[in-house]
């Protein structure tokens, strides 16, 4: 081995790559490597860099340097190649036989879900239900799923740190809250059994294994008299700096760092050096400080490859960076003239931008992006470890069809393979839901069913109250329906279903239900999660088919499901058991890209946007340990959470090389205010206000672009609609009901009879005040008319009422809910309807219930037809009349009434005294005006008269509220009088169904008023 170390580093304002291949070509490693034209030279070279990106791209900066015929040996340093071991044991090596018979590593998802066994057994123990039916810990497979992965994560923690296990009985849990002592005493049990199930496979721990074939090449490389070089890792892994503390003293061996701290003074380092508290763990340079002391090399003693760039921030960031404690130094060094120079041109191509909020800050990094593209060859990249910012920046390149290369992925359980593979699950497992149903039916990837089908399948039963369960109850909801349909009001948009779309619907129906089978029809109880995952294939392979990065999922949980899960858990299992997988697209040779934090590293570009710089992002949230506590990983020599934001650090530093960086945050993030991330506060603490303020004015223009971007030319108030359609197209017939409409929200009129619109049900909902109040009104309405006459009562009103709503509520039989929140109301309505009825029909003389009458009205030369159902008119044995109506919700106030605005019960009076009614004779006299408020909940049912406090007696209502009528309709009958809306709501900002179409949002906030003196 070499005498001394030969260790480098390269200044995160130089490119790192080019440098370094540069640095090996001209031979200022110290290798003695000299090509002398020999194409097979490189061939002997090995390379290791810390990510398979910075491998690929190390490729690509070789082919442009040199001639070679052969590259370098270029390997990520995590990945040891087995094969090479092999050859170095067929050439005679004497280290690396043994490490060839290495058992395989226990799978990723299988390890987890042997964990996972084992902490269900663990929850379900007495000491962890304690007193309770459910446990302190996992109480469904997912989240014994989710702390399986914690666990293995823990364990690959202490290998990595080489921590023997045994270390936990140093712990002493009476110091620590019960909780902490429960889980050391499950990780002694885990411990006693785990190696137990690594045998019986046949296996050994990945992160064990990963070790010993780093320790194999590092003894591999002490024999091998070939250049090694290993770069751009900072040894954070025991056994990693092992391998690079070889390297490093091998005789034509060499470490390259990235941007080793040059600039902190002695005194500061030393202190990052010999400590071990949270600030030195939060350093950027307290793993390569680590890593020169492990090598035996002082800082002094590493040399520069390659000069910093005109534009350097080395030590701009050296003291941004510095330890807190060391901070004070500030006052000395940032005063200095040759600092001062620095900071000036450091800062001099910095930007800073604050947009108010994650979408105007993704779509100003969008623009500072595009803007890069201006000049010919410059590459410009966002680093960013936000995922969701990263998906919106993507979004806002696309309108200007920039292609880019996004190195971060997605998540497969967000792609649309996996919200397929989701939704089949829910669908099968969950009854069938609606909402569910219809996302999968209309998903790009089920092909069951066309768009027509799937429509009518969805008019039909799926809007509105829920069916039965499972596809048997939306057979039964479609069978009901068609039975049903010739019963519609003329107004529902539903009769226009014809018989061929209904099949169709039902053939959809069969298909689903072959479909669904195997996950719709399993036996209760637990099943293995391999039998699931098959039968989740089955029914995706039946629905469409299974995309190839959802397929290798399933072959991975197929392999490791040993877990018994019941049906209902195992949607959420799914998603737990995909979640860590990543779909990444393929690289493309472009100039604009998006990197994690991660994949930047060794990165170069001459534009670079560091986004989402706030706490929480930049650095992440410390991870809670859920197995261990902070005091118990520092005794044991684990990593503080600090340990992530050193690193974060490191990564801010290193970004900061670039020629041109923007920094960008947003100031509030899902409507809450955001931090600006720690490194930028101490950034702008040593940059100092002038240039602070300097580098948030060259970033201003980039937020205002992306304001003023989608802003229209002129912003003009949108006025409230006035539709006026022509005489011929306007309605000749309404009912009393609509006239309230006509008089608070003409709009409502022009939408439903001129424009024939009506609405749809939504999907799924909860019981409608509508609908609860056609049954009940149904109801009522039969026991009336089959018990007309007033003395003519059942024995039994009650048990004839009860028996009435079962026959109005038989159609709900496919709506178990909306049964359910009804049919105990409805009873309730009967036993007070019952006492209600016995008590008003001793004072009658004659009863008419659910009776239609019309009356005519003058409309601009024809006649306009007034029409009317009236709930119940009664004829008191004074000979005058009663008019009553039923409400199931608030009836209107007797202002209300009188005014005119709630016309209802005052025009059916008109049409009763007009000779409208059949069977009743014009002139009759209006004694009472009642509404029946018909609730069902603990007061029943309420008598609600309307007694006029002015404007004399019912009669001279009547008379008022037709004229009124009268004269409205001869305003509509002129082609300029317009519909407006919202012209007397009975809310300030909302009144019906078509508010919407009116667009009453866009011109009520501005004021606009249209107010008609007719209403007035």
């Amino acid at each position: 081995m070499a005498s001394k170390p030969r260790v480098f580093t390269i200044p995160a304002s130089a490119p790192f790559l080019p440098t370094l291949i540069d640095a090996l070509l001209s031979d200022r490693l110290g290798l003695n490597y000299q090509a002398a034209g020999d194409p097979l030279a490189l061939a002997q070279v090995t390379l290791y860099l810390p990510t398979r990106r910075a491998c690929r791209l190390a490729r690509d900066v070789f082919l442009k340097c040199g001639d070679a015929a052969l590259l370098p040996r270029i390997v990520p340093i995590g990945d040891v190649d087995e094969d090479e071991l092999a050859f170095a044991e067929a050439a005679g090596g004497e280290n690396v036989g043994a490490v060839l018979d290495l058992p395989p590593a226990l799978g990723g998802l299988e390890r987890k879900m042997l964990l996972a066994e084992l902490i269900r057994k663990w929850a379900a123990s007495p000491e962890m239900r304690g007193d309770g039916a459910y446990s302190l810990v996992a109480n469904n497979p997912a989240a014994a799923l989710s702390l399986a992965g914690e666990l293995a994560r823990l364990m690959d923690d202490m290998i990595m740190r080489q921590v023997p296990w045994d270390r936990i009985d140093e712990l002493v849990p009476q110091e620590f809250d019960e909780f902490w002592q429960k889980t050391l005493r499950f990780l002694t049990i885990a411990r006693e059994h785990w190696p137990t199930m690594l045998n019986e496979r046949g296996s050994i721990e990945p992160a064990e294994r990963r070790d010993r074939l780093i320790a194999a090449e590092t003894k591999r490389l002490a024999g091998t008299k070939a250049p090694v070089i290993a770069a751009g890792s900072t040894g954070s892994i025991p056994a990693t700096a092992t391998l690079l503390a070889t390297i490093a003293r091998l005789p034509h061996g060499a470490v390259v760092l990235p941007g080793l701290d040059t600039d902190l003074d002695a005194a500061t380092w030393k202190s990052i050096a010999e400590a071990d508290g949270e600030a030195a763990h939060g350093h950027p340079q307290f793993a390569m400080a680590a890593l020169l002391t492990r090598i035996g090399v002082v800082r002094e003693a590493v040399a520069t490859l390659g000069e910093p760039a005109s534009h350097g921030r080395e030590r701009l960031t050296s003291e941004a960076l510095r330890p807190a404690e060391a901070s004070a130094l500030w006052r000395d060094r940032l005063d200095k003239k040759d600092f001062v120079g620095h900071a000036d041109a450091a800062m001099a191509s910095l930007s800073v931008i604050e947009a108010a909020s994650a979408e105007e800050e993704a779509l100003a990094i969008a623009i500072a992006l595009r803007e890069a593209m201006n000049e010919p060859g410059k590459t410009a990249a966002l680093v960013t470890p936000d995922r969701a910012l990263a998906r919106r920046v993507l979004a806002a390149l696309a309108r200007w069809n920039v292609p880019v290369d996004d190195s971060g992925g997605d998540a497969l359980p967000g792609t649309p393979g996996g919200v397929f593979a989701r939704l089949a699950a829910e669908a099968a497992l969950e009854s069938v839901e609606p909402v569910t149903l219809l996302a999968l039916l209309k998903h790009p990837l089920c092909t069951l069913a066309d768009a027509d089908a799937v429509s009518t399948l969805e008019r039909a039963v799926l809007r509105g109250p829920r069916p039965k369960s499972g596809t048997a109850g939306l057979a039964a909801a479609l069978e009901t329906f068609r039975a049903e349909r010739p019963k519609l009001h003329r107004t529902d948009p539903r009769r226009f279903l014809n018989e061929g779309q209904l099949d169709a619907a039902a053939a959809l129906i069969a298909k689903l239900k072959t479909a669904l089978a195997p996950l719709e029809t399993l036996p209760r109880g637990a099943h293995t999660l391999r039998d699931l995952a098959e039968r989740h294939a089955k029914v995706l392979h039946a629905l469409g088919g299974i995309p190839e990065d959802l397929a290798a999922a399933f072959e991975e949980i197929i392999e490791a499901g040993s877990l018994a899960v019941e049906p209902g858990d195992y949607a959420e299992l799914f998603q737990a058991a995909i979640a860590d997988r990543k779909v990444r697209r393929p690289e493309a040779d472009v100039r604009v890209r998006i990197y994690g934090a991660i994949e930047a590293r060794l990165q170069s570009v001459d534009r670079l946007v560091l986004g989402g710089l706030v706490e929480g992002m930049w650095p992440p949230e410390t991870r809670a340990d859920p197995w261990l506590n902070r005091p118990m990983r520092h005794t044991l020599g684990l990593d503080l959470p600090e340990r992530r934001i050193g690193l974060s650090a490191h990564d801010f530093a290193q970004a900061l090389g670039a020629k041109e960086v923007i920094l960008t945050r947003a100031a509030k993030l899902g409507g809450t205010p955001t931090v600006a991330s720690r490194f930028v506060q101490r950034l702008a603490a040593v940059a100092g206000k002038d240039r602070w303020d300097a580098a948030l004015a060259r970033g201003t223009c980039y937020a205002e672009l992306a304001r003023r971007l989608d802003e229209p030319a002129a912003t003009n108030p949108w006025p409230r609609p006035d539709p006026k359609p022509p005489f011929a197209a306007r309605p000749r017939r309404l009912s009393v009901t609509e006239i309230e409409d006509l008089l608070r929200d003409p709009y409502t009129i022009y939408a439903k009879h001129v424009l024939k619109l009506q609405p749809l049900d939504a999907i799924d909902t909860p019981p409608g005040a509508a609908d609860r109040g056609t049954l009940i009104h149904d109801s009522i309405g039969e026991f009336a008319t089959t018990y007309p006459h007033p003395g003519n009562m059942p024995d039994d009103p009650v048990a004839t009422l009860r028996a009435i709503g079962e026959r109005h509520f038989k159609p709900l039989v496919d709506f178990p809910e909306a049964k359910a929140f009804w049919w105990p109301r409805f009873l309730r309505i009967a036993d007070w309807l019952a006492r209600f009825e016995t008590a008003r029909r001793a004072r009658l003389a004659k009863l008419d219930a659910e009776i239609g009458g019309s009356i005519e009205i003058p409309f601009g030369g024809e006649a306009f037809k007034l029409t009317v159902r009236a709930d119940r008119i009664e004829q008191l044995k004074d000979g005058r009349f009663a008019v009553l109506d039923y409400k199931t919700g608030a009836p209107p106030s007797e202002k209300q009434v009188r005014t005119g605005l709630s016309p209802q019960l005052t025009l059916e009076a008109a049409i009763l005294r007009k000779g409208g009614f059949d069977n009743i004779p014009a002139g009759g006299s209006v004694a009472e005006l009642l509404y029946v408020r018909l609730r069902g909940g603990a007061v029943a049912g309420e008598e609600k008269p309307i007694r006029f406090t002015e404007g004399g007696p019912p009669d001279a209502h009547a008379e008022v509220a037709l004229a009124k009528l009268t004269e409205v309709l001869a305003q509509f009958a002129d082609p300029t009088k317009p519909y407006y809306s919202l012209l007397h709501p009975m809310w300030s900002n909302h009144y019906g169904t078509y508010d919407h179409l009116a667009r009453v949002q866009e011109w009520s906030l501005t004021g606009a008023t249209n107010e008609d003196p007719i209403f007035e």
